[in-house]
């Protein structure tokens, strides 16, 4: 269950992101919880937070997590027990509240200005959540790094690849599907109506080397 602490971090980073606004404005010791006519931390995101985190805890614990598209780092409270943190997102203003998120957990964290193409790291455990739609060369993005766990939060339609195709890619690279749990998210952008499904997705590597695709 998410902490009551790491909910507050999240309206917190919320509070300053929407009103422009960093630490030097408002400290987090004199940050109160939002008032609800205006926004309070959303009670589905508890549920999103036990698939992502609850799932597969053996995936964060003592593990270096790449965070790819981190945003502005709102679950890094979530992994207090991993070894190192690395959050990477190609949106200047995103990282800016990540470096502040960061500063509130007593985690090795590294952030960075940068996209999944580009980034170079060893990491044990990749997350992508709300991501992969994004991606315009997914299929690669994998290959390039030698992880133990991938943990996606992904529509069925992608940048012309079913989700389908992406986990035979994975599977290929030696990863096995250890769950695939159903995301129906209230608040959900009529937008994304033509992209199917929405999953939550656990790949374990089954072996050590990466296949060649």
């Amino acid at each position: 269950m998410i902490s009551d602490l790491n909910k507050q971090r999240f309206e917190y980073i919320w509070h300053l992101y929407n009103e422009n606004k960093t630490e030097k404005d408002l400290a987090f010791r004199d940050h109160v919880p939002c008032d609800p006519d205006v926004w309070q931390f959303p009670k589905h995101l508890i549920e999103y937070h036990k698939l992502v985190f609850e799932t597969n805890k053996d995936a964060f614990d003592n593990k270096t997590i790449l965070d790819i598209g981190c945003g502005t780092a709102w679950y890094m409270g979530c992994m207090e027990n991993a070894k190192k943190y690395i959050g990477a997102d190609p949106d200047e203003k995103s990282i800016k509240y990540a470096k502040i998120m960061a500063s509130l957990i007593d985690i090795d964290a590294e952030i960075s200005f940068n996209t999944a193409e580009k980034i170079d790291c060893t990491a044990d455990t990749i997350m992508l959540l709300s991501v992969t739609q994004h991606l315009k060369y997914l299929k690669t993005v994998f290959s390039k790094f030698d992880c133990k766990n991938i943990i996606l939060d992904s529509w069925e339609q992608l940048q012309g690849v079913h989700l389908n195709e992406l986990v035979v890619l994975l599977e290929k690279q030696g990863f096995a599907l250890t769950h695939k749990l159903e995301w129906d998210d209230p608040n959900k952008d009529g937008n994304f109506t033509d992209r199917g499904k929405r999953y939550i997705l656990h790949f374990d590597r089954q072996i050590d080397q990466t296949a060649v695709i």
